[in-house]
């Protein structure tokens, strides 16, 4: 008996221990610089957010946030680096729309998608365009269609594999009954090079990376997947215009590893709040054709559900195929 109750008491002692030591050191958190996870190359709309809200969610976090690049395999890589990172909330990621539909698409993933992050927001969304490269004879989506048909094989590019172009393109490939070559990316940055560089002849992407190079007249915008008219192309028709029910856009949320101490996370929940609320951040997300979204964990959970759905329906319809 005297074994069983020792045997309870420091069993009792040590979790009331380790209770303390998480809450004295959650309660000072943060120590140190937190790092911000891009999963593309620089250039693209992940990019764009990371460097539009790291100075002011460190400001409000009081600490420096330091956005680190690390591209590869549609976002799976920095997302495995973020599993296995400790959850003290010194390792975020920014993630796409990708992360919701890896795991039906890339094979031994080296982590779960729905058990191993903590959802915290989906912060924008931005519409994707349907661009073609300059010198690509076409004005329309009806014309790029009987263009393909009388180029079997005509190359578009994505972001990446199962990200919301490459859906969007497949899409439209299975809708006409076109025969297409599809060429993914690190990005949507190392994407757009190669569109201005006639290596690949369309693509659907997210406007806020396209579209600066719409306006100067280096790529043409066919049609935009948003609900209503992109209010930066108000003559560019909608994809729902043509097909009823078109309407992916592109997403970017921020993910932490899963297991988050229950104060960190709410204090990274109210910094990303406070930033995202900030008139000038707001703006310049605003004049890029960011949507602003900012919402709750279970929101964004759901999301991530739905989309992976979604790919699984396209998948079996073989509309899109594991690459």
């Amino acid at each position: 008996m005297r074994i069983q109750r020792r045997t309870w008491l420091t069993g009792t002692l040590g979790a009331a221990l380790l209770l303390a030591t998480q809450t004295a050191f959650s309660n000072g958190w943060p120590t140190q610089p937190i790092r911000l996870l891009v999963p593309f190359a620089p250039g693209g709309a992940v990019d764009q957010t990371a460097r539009t809200i790291n100075e002011t969610l460190g400001k409000h976090l009081g600490q420096t946030v330091v956005v680190e690049n690390k591209p590869g395999a549609s976002g799976s890589l920095a997302a495995a680096d973020l599993a296995r990172a400790k959850p003290d909330g010194y390792t975020l990621m920014l993630a796409l729309d990708s992360q919701a539909v890896n795991h039906h698409t890339i094979a031994n993933l080296r982590f779960d998608t729905f058990t191993s992050f903590d959802y915290l927001s989906l912060l924008v969304t931005t519409p994707q365009v349907l661009v073609v490269r300059e010198n690509l004879p076409v004005q329309s989506v009806q014309e790029l269609v009987d263009y393909i048909k009388s180029k079997p094989g005509l190359a578009y590019g994505s972001a990446g594999a199962a990200s919301a172009g490459h859906v969007n393109s497949a899409t439209l490939s299975d809708h006409y009954k076109l025969q297409t070559t599809h060429v993914p990316y690190r990005g949507a940055g190392p994407l757009l090079a190669d569109l201005m560089g006639e290596h690949v002849d369309f693509a659907f992407a997210g406007l806020s990376v396209m579209l600066p190079h719409i306006q100067s007249g280096r790529i043409r915008a066919l049609a935009v997947s948003s609900p209503q008219r992109a209010t930066a192309l108000p003559n560019i028709p909608t994809m729902s215009e043509i097909i009823p029910g078109f309407e992916i856009p592109t997403w970017i949320g921020l993910v932490a590893p899963a297991g988050l101490p229950e104060d960190v996370r709410q204090k990274i929940l109210s910094a990303t709040k406070a930033t995202m609320q900030d008139p000038k951040v707001a703006q310049k997300l605003r004049d890029s054709a960011f949507d602003i979204v900012n919402n709750a964990p279970d929101a964004f959970s759901a999301r991530v559900r739905k989309d992976s759905d979604v790919m699984a329906d396209l998948i079996a319809r073989k509309v899109l195929a594991p690459e």
